[in-house]
């Protein structure tokens, strides 16, 4: 799957709905590869799509566990501004995607995962 067969819209309404309460800055949605699939900004949020790439990239690797050597949490600082950052890898139609949020844990993954399988079953079973 790459980020041109996502439907951005929905997904990124998903995002949008999912980081409502929680108190994250921004999330993102990468694949497999690291790829920002979507993206969603709250209140004071990251502001540009290379940095929301830079969130997906760098949540797809955290959550894999390849974090631990200094340059890297480095790098997470930079991307986090300092705030907390989070990272988790989802099931979505028996496909790896992980999702990476700034500022606080986005709550309720498997409902997320649920709702994006819905949204993106036609693409992925393509």
């Amino acid at each position: 799957m790459t980020p041109s067969d996502v439907p951005q819209d929905a997904v990124e309404r998903c995002l949008v709905r999912a980081m409502q309460g929680s108190g994250a800055r921004a999330v993102a949605l990468a694949g497999e590869e690291g790829l920002l699939l979507a993206g969603a900004r709250g209140a004071g949020g990251a502001g540009s799509d290379d940095e929301l790439a830079l969130l997906a990239a760098l949540g797809a690797g955290c959550a894999d566990k390849i974090a631990g050597y200094a340059e890297l949490d480095e790098f997470v600082d930079a991307v986090a501004g300092g705030d907390d950052f989070y990272a988790t890898r989802l099931t979505v139609c028996d496909r790896t995607l992980y999702l990476a949020s700034i500022g606080a844990r986005v709550p309720q993954q498997k409902k997320i995962a649920a709702e994006l399988g819905r949204i993106l079953a036609p693409v992925l079973s393509a």
